[in-house]
């Protein structure tokens, strides 16, 4: 047995007429059924075929930075582990003793092996077995026919970019390199990611669960649609691109002076003090910013001043775990100069989380009727084609019935 193997979903959660109406032009097209966004067995085809059989960032490189850090994550039903290696790289374990199938670390540390807290099977960082106490008698530790080279945690294939750490659990999908080169060809010209670090610990950084659909946070976010009418501080973007990616991302981009920069990304603070601009737009004076949605549910926020990363990961069909982490330009990161800055970032992208929590809960409540009464979800041409885009993505890799 191949314990790497994931099987694909046999659950048919959609329907032809669904992709019919999913993929008409955007200004017509109907959006994913009320059903996708809690029925379990929607969420189960998700899990094989979209968590399971693709990329999936799933934690942040920085959280493990020297050898013998160990941080467990979740996402979809998987329970894994991120620990960093003596030569510096970054390995990835399901999360499951080899022997009684408990889940073996529970919180971050640091280890210099991996011990079950059930019967101590213990196994280096490396995921070999390394101890079985007693495992054949008081003091009798090993078992003759035990092969100990094929009881080693099993390992998922993993890879980074930036400072995301993505696994693909079955271990089928194409390099990770090939993947997210689409990425890089559109964010790496304009933002020099080399000139970023992350934020000292007390701050740039965000987690909290959202009890709804993990794609109602992604929508909720994809599109400036919504800002004038839920986030009372922001204006509608007037140089605004939908960018579309294919199957890797969708998202927006954006241009605007350096002074509207400043008011939008909350980048400037009451003593005058402000961030650093990258470079290149000090220079030109026009300030971008690109948000891009890694599918399935990464999110890579590039503005002038900072870069930030986010990760949505389903706990269930109805619950969402978020979590980010922010990166400055230069000294910016943690220098006690900057720090009020760094301070005001985390509190201002913390309360236009608050003000989406409502719209999300209220769109998540309306699912089920919406199901019962066959009622379609739009689109708005100019603002939601990204939107539109990351819903084709999520049907295409579902299996249809008739």
């Amino acid at each position: 047995m191949n314990v790497h193997d994931v099987s694909k979903s046999e659950l048919n959660p959609l329907f032809h007429h669904d992709i019919e109406k999913l993929n008409r032009r955007t200004s017509l097209a109907e959006g994913l059924p009320g059903r996708a966004y809690y029925d379990p067995a929607f969420y189960e085809a998700e899990r094989k075929d979209i968590f399971a059989a693709g990329w999936v960032g799933v934690g942040f490189a920085s959280d493990v930075p020297n050898a013998g850090d160990i941080v467990p994550v979740s996402v979809a039903g998987y329970e894994l582990i991120l620990v960093r290696q003596k030569d510096g790289s970054i390995k990835c374990y399901h999360n499951i003793c080899r022997h009684r199938g408990m889940k073996l670390v529970k919180a971050k540390g640091n280890v210099r092996s991996i011990r079950c807290s059930y019967h101590c099977w213990t196994y280096g960082i490396d995921g070999g077995l390394l101890a079985t106490p007693s495992i054949a008698g008081v003091n009798e530790n090993r078992v003759d026919d035990f092969d100990y080279s094929d009881l080693s945690l099993v390992e998922v294939r993993s890879g980074q970019y930036f400072d995301i750490v993505f696994v693909n659990v079955d271990g089928k999908a194409i390099p990770l390199d090939d993947f997210i080169k689409p990425v890089r060809d559109r964010v790496e010209p304009v933002f020099d990611l080399s000139l970023v670090s992350p934020a000292d610990p007390a701050t740039g950084r965000g987690s909290r669960d959202f009890p709804v659909n993990w794609k109602i946070v992604l929508e909720g976010g994809i599109e400036d649609y919504h800002l004038p009418f839920v986030h009372k501080a922001f204006d509608h973007s007037k140089d605004y691109t939908s960018e579309i990616g294919g199957e890797v991302y969708s998202g927006f981009s954006s241009r605007r002076s350096l002074e509207e920069a400043q008011k939008r990304y909350a980048t400037k603070a009451t003593d005058g003090n402000a961030l650093p601009f990258f470079p290149s737009m000090e220079e030109s004076g026009v300030a971008h910013a690109c948000i891009l949605f890694i599918f399935p549910a990464t999110i890579l926020t590039c503005t002038p001043s900072y870069i930030s990363a986010s990760l949505q990961l389903p706990r269930g069909p109805e619950l969402t775990h978020y979590t980010s982490r922010t990166y400055f330009i230069g000294d910016a990161a943690t220098a006690p100069e900057y720090k009020k800055l760094r301070d005001e970032n985390t509190i201002y992208w913390k309360q236009v989380l608050d003000e989406d929590d409502g719209p999300w809960r209220e769109v998540q409540a309306m699912t089920r009727i919406r199901e019962e009464l066959n009622l379609p979800s739009r689109f708005s041409p100019h603002w939601e084609a990204a939107l539109h885009n990351f819903q084709k993505t999520v049907a295409a890799k579902l299996p249809v019935t008739d």
